[in-house]
């Protein structure tokens, strides 16, 4: 026993030696940053990577990629949609965020916050390291400005989110003890970053096809403009969306209302627009389209997809967004659906188990869009859109007494709602004639709730209009349910900091108030 104990204690400290000399080695597959920056080409997957993280709203199940939850934080935290799926256990974090009781390990917050760094990240290393690669000067400037945009991306999403957040502007942090930024620094720093890229990015009609989904001028200027809304500065606001805009409202001739509604969220039929509409200012790319293998990587359509047809059953429009449409207004049967109505593929409508009756039309995935026989198509998340930029540019026009921009620009909205039926009377959705701006200005927040449903943007609206908890209030009184009755005022306008972040800082980054 005591030679085996011996041998036992000597094969036992070989192993240690030969593991501390093997974990001292530098890592022979590692590359390091002097190596990985040399060529054009290091640069264009460097942009590429920091586009990655735009992907992951489709998220529902640990198998999936984890992302930024749009629907869930955009949808679901309103009075718009239910959370859906089989029960109220299932994926729990929506739920959560449903009845706004979030804890601090919220599913959907701590990916929100972890995916939106990491594409902080990456932006960041291709702003410190692509300016010392040798290469094409005006790619190189075009790439710089794309990292700036997409920077900017990112900490829009995490301070609307979360308020304050840390302002990280270097890809060498390497510690997690860095406190928390005010909001208004963070939002400087947007402007910052998208007025400078805003200048160098190419027009759309510029990019080669191949390059379609890379962010351009005009998504530049759309968020501008948004970013100056969010921040109160109408004057701003009106002055950017207005460049984005075609006529009658803007000049740009980049861009233009689709006049086929529904067809812009489609893809794949040949009739219509589809991913490449010139409404289509920003939009997230997904390039596995027939034939590719795998056969899908964004599976948003199988989330909000029917029971009944392989789908999930998330993200179910209430009857309180269907309410407020106007009668005959024919974006309501676009945007959403109900059992027995013919779908865009000529299929019989069938909504399963939706509690509500109805599901999101927008995200629908018809028979032409399968890929491989799988309902998970490959359709891109798009994000910003002349119909959002034109009501948002009607909404800042209002408040700076410019009533007959503000018109304009909402009636071609209505006007362009209006064709997109079929046999639609001129009676539906007539002009409006509004002068008071208290009125106009409650016309104008109906519309956009209509105009752009189920495409992530209420909740994060109603905050910034400064009525999330009144609203949210009356919807459960009126339903009589738990939904947006637990809505603390001054607290639940932004969500929890992560557990996990706290606990990584060592109590730099604090907790916001109320969780």
């Amino acid at each position: 026993m005591k030679r085996l104990s011996y041998f036992s204690f000597t094969l036992l400290g070989l192993i240690a030696l030969s593991c501390n000399k093997t974990l001292e080695k530098r890592p022979l597959a590692q590359i390091d940053v002097s190596s990985a920056f040399v060529t054009q080409d290091d640069a264009n997957r460097a942009v590429t990577a920091a586009y990655n993280p735009l992907a992951g709203n489709n998220w529902c199940c640990t198998f999936f990629q984890p992302g930024y939850m749009h629907w869930v934080l955009g949808n679901v935290a309103s009075d718009d949609t239910e959370k859906g799926g089989e029960s109220g256990s299932d994926q729990l974090y929506a739920q959560q965020v449903q009845l706004f009781n979030i804890p601090a390990d919220n599913d959907a917050t701590r990916f929100a916050w972890s995916t939106e760094y990491i594409g902080i990240r990456r932006s960041n290393i291709v702003l410190d390291n692509i300016p010392g690669i040798t290469m094409n000067e005006d790619l190189k400037k075009r790439f710089l400005a794309e990292a700036k945009f997409l920077r900017a991306w990112y900490y829009m999403n995490l301070v609307k989110t979360f308020g304050d957040v840390p302002l990280i502007l270097s890809s060498k942090q390497d510690d997690y003890n860095i406190a928390r930024t005010p909001k208004q620094q963070i939002y400087a720093q947007i402007i910052k970053d998208l007025t400078e890229a805003e200048s160098v990015l190419p027009e759309r009609s510029a990019y080669a096809a191949a390059d379609h989904g890379r962010v351009t001028k005009g998504a530049a200027q759309a968020y501008l403009g948004k970013t100056y809304l969010y921040i109160k500065d109408y004057a701003k606001a009106e002055e950017w969306f207005a460049k984005v805009l075609p006529p009658p409202v803007g000049s740009s001739s980049q861009y233009a209302l689709d006049p086929d509604y529904m067809g812009m969220f489609l893809r794949g039929n040949g009739s219509t627009t589809g991913e490449m509409s010139k409404e289509h200012i920003f939009q997230v790319k997904f390039l596995n389209d027939a034939g590719a293998s795998p056969a899908n990587n964004n599976n948003i359509g199988t989330t909000f997809g029917s029971r009944a047809r392989n789908g999930w059953g998330f993200n179910l429009p209430t009857q309180d967004f269907v309410a407020a449409f106007e009668p005959g207004d024919p974006r309501l049967w676009h945007t959403v659906y109900k059992n027995g109505d013919v779908m865009p593929d000529g299929e019989t409508a069938n909504v399963g188990n939706s509690t509500t009756g109805y599901l999101t039309k927008k995200y629908f995935v018809p028979r032409f869009e399968f890929i491989n026989g799988s309902v998970q198509a490959g359709r891109d998340d798009i994000y910003m859109r002349v119909g959002k930029a034109m009501l948002w540019y009607a909404e800042a026009a209002n408040e700076n007494g410019n009533t007959v921009g503000a018109l304009k620009a909402l009636n071609e909205i209505r006007r362009r709602a209006r064709e997109a039926g079929v046999n639609v009377p001129a009676i539906v959705l007539p002009p409006i004639t509004e002068t008071n701006k208290d009125a106009l200005r409650a016309i104008i927040w109906r519309e956009q709730r209509v105009e752009f449903g189920q495409e992530y943007e209420r909740f994060f609206e109603l905050v910034r209009q400064g009525r999330v908890g009144t609203v949210l209030r009356a919807y459960a009184a009126k339903y009589n349910t738990a939904k947006g009755q637990g809505f603390r005022d001054g607290i639940n306008e932004i969500f929890p900091i992560p557990q996990s972040e706290l606990n990584l800082s060592k109590g730099t980054v604090t907790q916001n108030p109320g969780f």
